[in-house]
């Protein structure tokens, strides 16, 4: 999350990094991953590392996060506690067959602009990825 490259994968809903190796989110965001050799085969796991601060759950509530994939809907999942967590899911094959892939994430949950500073701020991303099944 901190290369600078990687503002080219981050198309929406991601602010810069901070912190050194994390960036807060809006509510909905996209990431664009190349998917490992042989997942067009196998499929993969996708693999997102992400925060949820105290302040999040004080203000919000517990935040539901699901992901699409190419119009297929990836289960959501709910964090009920503040920590560290991995938003895991397998992605069929089917939908890993080109050079990239487009993955939009939706939180229900976003605290709004204003509420505890200026931005919309979703979850705290730490990293993303696809890896072989």
């Amino acid at each position: 999350m901190d290369d600078p490259r990687a503002d080219a994968h981050l198309p929406r809903g991601f602010y810069p990094p901070e912190g050194g190796s994390w960036r807060w989110t809006a509510g909905k965001f996209s990431v664009i991953l190349r998917p490992p050799p042989g997942a067009s085969h196998y499929g993969a796991r996708l693999e997102l590392k992400l925060n949820l601060p105290d302040a999040v759950l004080k203000q919000a509530g517990a935040p539901a996060l699901a992901a699409e994939i190419a119009g297929t809907q990836l289960a959501p999942e709910t964090f009920a506690k503040a920590g560290n967590y991995i938003y895991a899911r397998d992605v069929p094959a089917s939908l890993l067959g080109g050079d990239s892939v487009e993955i939009d994430f939706a939180t229900d949950k976003p605290i709004p602009a204003g509420k505890l500073e200026k931005r919309e701020l979703g979850l705290i991303v730490t990293s993303v990825g696809l890896v072989l099944k």
